[in-house]
């Protein structure tokens, strides 16, 4: 994890020194250089002070949000997983085009001839200015304005009902109802009054069952003692469980699993546990994984679904939606997972960062014999969401066909 982190860390910093270059090079062109040059450099020194301070003080980015107003930590988020990248790949482009233009004209010369000067330049926008303006002017306005549209979003979540019926749902369970957590991330994008409407929002629906689907915290475990009240808070007949995900262990998978249960908490980790509803009494299994990367995640999910009784109906709460596919070959037929937070930013429903990263990112899905469901998370990692709305899902069960 920790190597991930300096990767990351690292390409943000080649790519904030190779736009805030070019865009130095291009002010040359402008109107009294010295003025935006400035402020370039007051942007550059922003964006690169906030990544060397995380990489010095805080290597894991843990409790950020208390030294910095959380709407420049979401400025700077935005700027760096989002329009860095696109920004970076257009001033990439045009050095490109430049040097094939520059090149193109080295090989077409006629060394035997005069060549005549150059006109002047139309009296019109170049392209230098163009995307100079563009640079120092919309984008920034752009990421501001995102920071702002995000600031409004956090901490605002719809309940997403499903009525599901699943073949060998117990007939005597119809009607049983099941409230899913996922993603909360408390950390840098969260509040106490977040979490206490998190709880509260759970406690109306009145499910017998509440899962958290994992993410908990965001990467720090100074966040998990207040995350772990909202958990507590949380009332259900048949009991709160919940499973560990990709950024609850960042700091160290046995020390959130013993904070965890040190507090109480039901939390499986390659562990099943039997729900006996206390009426009408009809069991059926809870399975939960551990988190694991991509290597071994089929080996914990196959691990897990072998505990089983093979007379019981079984759950699977796996934090990747990826885990579907070795659980269905198991025979788990209802698997209910997070970890996409719905794609995060979406175009449309089929076009954005859930189909780029996820085979199932949010929602529904069937095959033979067992069901997906996937929530979008209740929290953030990432400020913005688009067309990706957090939630909690209530889901009632059926017996099916």
């Amino acid at each position: 994890m920790r190597l991930l982190f300096v990767a990351i860390l690292g390409s943000f910093l080649l790519l904030d020194v190779f736009v805030f270059w070019r865009m130095y090079a291009l002010l040359g062109a402008v109107r009294r250089p010295w003025i935006w040059r400035v402020i370039l450099c007051l942007l550059a020194f922003t964006a690169l002070a906030f990544w060397i301070g995380v990489a010095v003080a805080l290597p894991l980015m843990g409790g950020m949000r208390d030294p910095l107003p959380r709407w420049l930590v979401a400025s700077l988020y935005i700027w760096h997983f989002l329009t860095l990248p696109l920004m970076a790949a257009a001033l990439l482009l045009d050095l490109l085009i430049r040097a094939f233009r520059k090149a193109w004209r080295l090989l077409h010369s006629d060394a035997g001839q005069h060549t005549p000067p150059e006109s002047p330049p139309a009296p019109m926008l170049s392209r230098r200015n163009f995307l100079t303006s563009i640079g120092m002017t919309a984008v920034p306005a752009a990421t501001l304005s995102m920071a702002g549209v995000s600031m409004s979003q956090l901490g605002k979540f719809r309940i997403m009902p499903y009525q599901l019926s699943v073949a060998g749902w117990p007939r005597e369970l119809d009607g049983y109802t099941i409230t899913v957590v996922a993603d909360v991330h408390a950390g840098v994008f969260s509040t106490q009054k977040m979490l206490d409407d998190i709880a509260d929002a759970t406690n109306r629906l009145r499910s017998d069952l509440i899962l958290l689907a994992g993410d908990l915290i965001n990467i720090s475990l100074s966040d998990l003692p207040g995350a772990l009240d909202m958990v507590l808070r949380m009332d259900a007949r048949d009991g709160v469980y919940m499973i560990e995900g990709n950024h609850d262990v960042i700091q160290g998978p046995d020390r959130f699993d013993h904070a965890v249960r040190r507090r109480g908490v039901n939390l499986l980790v390659d562990e099943l546990t039997t729900i006996t509803p206390a009426h009408p009494g009809v069991p059926f299994q809870l399975l939960g994984p551990r988190w694991t990367d991509d290597r071994f995640r089929d080996d914990s999910v196959a691990y897990t679904a072998a505990l089983r009784d093979p007379g019981l109906f079984p759950l699977m709460l796996a934090h990747h939606p990826h885990s579907w596919d070795t659980a269905a070959a198991c025979g788990i037929p209802l698997v209910i997972s997070g970890h996409t937070h719905g794609g995060q930013i979406m175009l449309t429903d089929r076009i954005g960062g859930g189909p780029l990263r996820f085979k199932y990112w949010s929602g529904r899905y069937d095959r033979p014999g067992s069901t997906l469901i996937v929530s979008n998370g209740v929290g953030n990692w990432f400020p913005l969401r688009i067309n990706a709305p957090a939630e909690i899902l209530h889901i009632t069960m059926h017996p099916g066909a």
